[in-house]
């Protein structure tokens, strides 16, 4: 229970998190131009891929080192912020050179600074010390306290299109403020906090984190390619579009992290068992994921005008035809999530970093083709065929290992209904009314068309629960799952 206690509150901190930070972001882009909104969305995408880099797999490796040797926790967090020193004082010129690389996107020069210099910050937040503590509540609450004084900061320092800079300032109090708390958190409460150590051993940890953080690297950056690519290669007002909608679906893009992360522990005992267990859970829950993405991503499709006026406001409107494409990504990650998290669960992590590799390879290619043609909407494009070719590899990846991935097929009947009910709604007039009836009519026809469907809704939570009994099991999962 003690593992479902702190899942529960690290679900709801990521939750919090991603609304405080969709809170700030809808009010840039009411008080911002579209263009200078465009840059802070380049300027922040750069940051937190290089955010992603200084931590590379020191974390993953810190909480794995500390369950072999907790004695070393002071001597261990000496030697991680040696190392993620190097790599931030490494990262602040590149920053700060590909955050004016963009041509058309206009980031001022304060603001690029700002951001550069904000990731001296990140050696000293050493969260991972809270994951091998199993402080659970301190990692929800510096996601928390983070999201929620960069949105306050925005909120009173951000007011019209003159104020751009002064979202660097938020940004510089945010990690102040989340640094501020890590750091007392682990002097306190965990180990003193050291300026000075032994280095025995210290280049092997240099490699093993980088190793370890090839896969969250590879990931950040399948995610944040198509915001920096459009940046470069087009900026201004396109790039607000296709940032406003990118927000909204990252946003959302904690349902398929919250659903996998509950569901591991079942998944890694089921994989540990053998037998037909792992097939029925990861089947049963794989129809359950597919009718509910599909009916979250045709929500957002049918009801995209309104909703990012009502989110982002009325300058950011073009956004919708964007996010009417990118909404697909979340049914293909919910999906995907069962053929990854379970290649986790049995070591076969290489096996998911390979399949985010092609990933990254196939957002890269759909952009490159079709971005002169279709500019926005294409960045979008590529964000889908990045997730399918992922889901794909890592389908392959675990097919091959003998772990039962579910079928694609699963994912065509809603997939299918949910096509034919948006050209119904466009060839009979895009009503709000008639999009609402669209949507009630897939949940009233998603138990007849798939008889299974609630049949698996029921025997799903019995598998899980079967599968998950037992005791506790600590996931260990990286960010790259």
């Amino acid at each position: 229970m003690k593992l479902f206690r702190g899942y529960a509150v690290l679900a709801a901190g990521q939750t919090a998190s991603r609304l405080l930070g969709l809170f700030a972001f809808a009010w840039l882009a009411r008080v911002l131009e579209p263009d200078a909104y465009g840059a802070a969305e380049y300027v922040i995408g750069i940051a937190l891929l290089a955010g992603t880099l200084v931590d590379g797999g020191s974390g993953s490796v810190g909480v794995s080192r500390a369950a072999r040797d907790p004695g070393d926790l002071s001597g261990l967090a000496f030697q991680i912020l040696v190392v993620r020193l190097i790599f931030a004082v490494a990262a602040v010129p590149v920053v700060f050179g590909v955050a004016l690389s963009g041509p058309l996107t206009i980031v001022p020069k304060a603001l690029a600074w700002l951001f550069a210099v904000s990731l001296l910050a990140a050696p000293w937040r050493h969260e991972w010390l809270f994951q091998a503590t199993e402080r659970m509540g301190s990692v929800a609450a510096a996601q928390v306290i983070r999201a929620g004084v960069f949105a306050g900061l925005v909120w009173l320092l951000v007011h019209g299109p003159g104020d751009l800079v002064a979202v660097g300032w938020a940004e510089i109090g945010a990690v102040a403020a989340l640094t501020g708390y890590c750091v007392y958190i682990q002097h306190t409460r965990i180990t003193p906090l050291r300026l000075t150590g032994s280095l025995g051993r210290f280049w092997a940890l240099v490699k093993e984190s980088a190793t370890a953080g090839a896969a969250n690297g590879v990931w950040a950056m399948a995610q944040y390619a198509p915001l920096l690519a459009i940046g470069i290669a087009i900026g201004g007002a396109q790039t607000a579009w296709f940032a406003a909608a990118a927000r909204v679906v990252g946003s959302l893009m904690v349902l398929p992290y919250v659903y996998h992360y509950g569901l591991y522990p079942a998944v890694a005992r089921a994989a540990g068992r053998g037998g037909g267990e792992l097939r029925r859970l990861l089947s049963q829950s794989c129809r359950v994921a597919a009718w509910g993405g599909v009916f979250v991503a045709l929500a957002l499709t049918l009801f995209a005008g309104p909703f990012i006026v009502m989110v982002m406001g009325p300058r950011l409107e073009p956004s919708a035809p964007i996010l009417r494409v990118m909404a697909w990504v979340l049914p293909v990650a919910l999906c995907s999530g069962h053929a990854r998290w379970t290649l986790t669960a049995v070591g076969a992590q290489s096996r998911v970093l390979w399949a985010q590799l092609a990933g990254l390879g196939a957002v890269v290619t759909v952009a490159l083709l079709l971005g002169p043609v279709f500019e926005a909407v294409a960045y979008a494009l590529a964000a889908v065929a990045g997730a399918l070719t992922l889901w794909i590899l890592a389908h392959f990846f675990a097919a091959r290992a003998g772990l039962h991935p579910p079928p694609f097929t699963l994912l065509l009947k809603p997939a299918a209904l949910g096509a034919a009910l948006l050209l119904g709604v466009r060839l009979t007039g895009a009503g709000p009314w008639l999009s609402v009836a669209g949507l009630g009519l897939y949940v009233l026809a998603a138990p007849v068309i798939d008889r299974s469907l609630v049949r698996d809704i029921a025997a799903f939570g019995r598998t899980a629960r079967a599968a998950g009994a037992g005791g506790d099991i600590e996931p260990g999962v990286e960010k790259s799952a």
